[in-house]
C-alpha cells in the first residue's frame, strides 16, 4: 500500500474500529485471515485497535478451494481463542469460516462476543458503493425490516421467475448493517441486510437467481433452482449450473435451503461481487449449505449466497418489498 491507498485502508479502518464496532480501551479482539487475505486490511485494522487501546491477536489459517475443505468451521486452535475474544474480526479471502463457526455462533447467542465479518472481500469492498453509506441510517432501515420480516409465511416472488414459499414462524430476523458494538451483535463491512434461516424443511418452490453467486461469481444464466420440503431437488441452467450440481453432489448437505437475505443498502453497486450486491437495496438473496449461525440445526462444509434481481417479498400477506423497492411503511 502506497500513498492514497494507504490513506483509505487506515481511515476506514479506523471508522470500522472507533465507529462501527466502538471497541474501547483494554479490549481483546481476535483477528482471522487466510494466506490469500491482503494483508494490508489486516495491518490497518490491527493499527487502528491498538490506537484505540485494545489488544489484539492476528491468526492465519490455510487458504481453501471451493469444494475442498471446511468453509464454516475454524481450526480448533482458533475456536478456543475464540472463547477468549470480546471482538471477532474475519477478513478470510477464500471461505467464510469465521462468519458460519458453530462455536462464533454460540457465543453470539450467549451474548459474550461481538463479530465483524469481512470475509471473501478486497480492498476496494472498503472504499466503494457500499462502503460509502451512512452506516446510522442504513442501520435505521434494517430495524425497520426486522419487524416486517418477522412473521409465520414468507413468500418470495421475482420477474425471472422465482416464486417459493417457506415457514418462517419463530425465526429470528438477523441484523448486519454495520453496527456491531454490544456484545451478541454481528455486522459487516461494507454492509446492510436483514436474514433468517426458514424453518428446516419448509421452503418450497423455485429460486430463479439471475445475479452474483458465492464462490462461483457472474453466471453464464440465470439458475433455476426447485426446491421441495427445504432441499433442492433439481438445478437447471447453463454452463455455471454444472458447478452447483457438483458441489451438491459432492459436498454433504449443500442442498440444504439455509437462508433467506434482503438487502438495505442504496449505495451498494451492481458490480458483479455478490458480497455487495446482496445488500443492495431491495435485492434479495438465499443461500444454501450450513445454517447454523441462522439458528438451524444442519451443518455444512459450505454456505453459498445466491442473488435474486427485482424481488417481491410477502410476510403473512403484507408486501415488504416490490419488485426490489423496500415498502417501510
Amino acid at each position: 500500500m502506497v500513498g492514497l491507498e494507504v490513506m483509505s485502508a487506515l481511515d476506514t479502518a479506523k471508522k470500522i474500529v472507533r465507529q462501527l464496532l466502538a471497541i474501547q480501551q483494554g479490549e481483546r479482539a481476535l483477528l482471522v485471515a487466510d494466506t490469500k487475505t491482503d494483508m494490508s486490511m489486516v495491518e490497518a485494522i490491527a493499527a487502528a485497535i491498538k490506537s484505540a487501546g485494545a489488544e489484539y491477536v492476528v491468526a492465519i489459517m490455510p487458504s481453501a478451494e471451493v469444494g475442498r475443505g471446511d468453509h464454516t468451521t475454524l481450526p480448533r486452535m482458533l475456536k478456543r481463542a475464540l472463547e477468549e475474544a470480546d471482538i471477532a474480526i474475519g477478513l478470510n479471502r477464500t471461505t467464510g469460516a469465521p462468519s458460519y463457526d458453530d462455536t462464533l455462533a454460540r457465543l453470539l447467542k450467549e451474548k459474550r462476543i461481538r463479530y465483524m465479518s469481512m470475509v471473501m472481500r478486497t480492498l476496494e469492498n472498503w472504499t466503494r458503493g457500499a462502503a460509502t453509506a451512512d452506516y446510522e441510517e442504513v442501520y435505521a432501515v434494517a430495524k425497520k425490516m426486522e419487524a416486517l420480516f418477522t412473521g409465520k409465511v414468507c413468500k418470495v416472488t421475482s420477474p425471472a421467475g422465482t416464486d417459493f414459499t417457506s415457514n418462517i414462524e419463530g425465526k429470528r430476523v438477523i441484523i448486519e448493517a454495520g453496527l456491531a458494538r454490544a456484545a451478541g451483535e454481528s455486522a459487516a463491512f461494507s454492509d446492510g441486510e436483514v436474514s433468517l434461516g426458514p424453518v428446516e424443511g419448509t421452503t418450497n418452490g423455485i429460486v430463479v437467481a439471475d445475479g452474483p453467486i458465492a464462490y462461483l461469481g457472474i453466471s453464464d444464466a440465470p439458475i433455476m433452482i426447485r426446491v421441495k420440503n427445504g432441499r433442492v431437488a433439481k438445478v437447471e441452467g447453463g454452463r455455471t449450473t454444472e458447478e452447483v450440481k457438483r458441489l451438491i453432489a459432492s459436498v454433504p448437505n449443500f442442498d440444504n435451503f439455509a437462508e433467506i437475505g434482503i438487502g438495505v443498502n442504496p449505495k451498494a453497486r451492481k458490480s458483479g461481487d455478490y458480497q455487495e450486491e446482496k445488500k443492495g437495496w431491495g435485492n434479495v438473496h438465499v443461500a444454501l449449505g450450513d445454517n447454523i449461525y441462522y439458528g438451524g440445526s444442519t451443518k455444512c462444509a459450505l454456505h453459498s449466497d445466491f442473488v435474486v434481481y427485482r424481488p417481491t417479498v410477502v410476510v403473512d400477506g403484507r408486501t415488504i418489498v416490490e419488485e426490489g423497492e423496500l415498502k417501510l411503511t
